[in-house]
């Protein structure tokens, strides 16, 4: 099946399920047991769009254990990692998602990424939405930024397309398991 097949597919699957509230919340539960928060200080996530996993309750509490927290702002083509202090401060922006306003970072700076999609396969190529955003973003983190995907146990699948120089995720987490994608320990 082609990229936008699956992409049409797996969003359509993702807009009318039921638990996307409860499986989050094992999502997020699952994240906190499997990492040691101390190992990281700058952490980039995503704010929720359209029943995509919810993060507000780990961006939260990591605002509240004094992490930095970035999302992302959309600026021409290019993804700008912005430091938030609270989630109230967020306005509408690129495709109606809610963006930050204020300092941006180096993405050098980030030492955990959670990167959105649409779905994943087992070996941690993603499909994305289709603008290459994060496919342009990507390349400019530090080799040893460790990359998340959380996801819906739906949208894992067994091999997505990809070519060669798109990036995977190190980590999937989903409500029912936690997939190393690569040989290196994840910290």
């Amino acid at each position: 099946m082609l990229k936008e097949e699956l992409r049409k597919k797996i969003l359509a699957k993702r807009e009318i399920y039921p638990n996307w509230q409860e499986d989050s919340h094992k999502i997020i539960n699952n994240f906190l047991l499997k990492l040691d928060l101390s190992n990281f200080k700058t952490f980039m996530l995503y704010y929720p769009h359209k029943k995509e996993v919810d993060t507000t309750v780990l961006i939260k509490k990591l605002l509240q254990e004094r992490k930095t927290v970035v999302l992302p702002k959309v600026s021409g083509q290019d993804i700008k990692p912005t430091i938030i202090k609270e989630l109230d401060n967020l306005i509408v922006g690129y495709a109606g998602i809610k963006e930050p306003v204020g300092f941006q970072i180096n993405p050098k700076e980030i030492d955990l990424i959670v990167v959105p999609a649409v779905a994943y396969d087992k070996e941690g190529y993603r499909i994305g939405y289709g603008k290459g955003y994060y496919d342009r973003f990507l390349p400019k983190l530090r080799k040893d930024s460790l990359k998340i995907g959380f996801c819906y146990d739906f949208q894992l699948l067994e091999k997505v397309p990809h070519e060669p120089h798109d990036f995977r995720v190190d980590l999937i987490i989903t409500p029912t398991q936690i997939l190393k994608t690569k040989k290196e320990e994840v910290k």
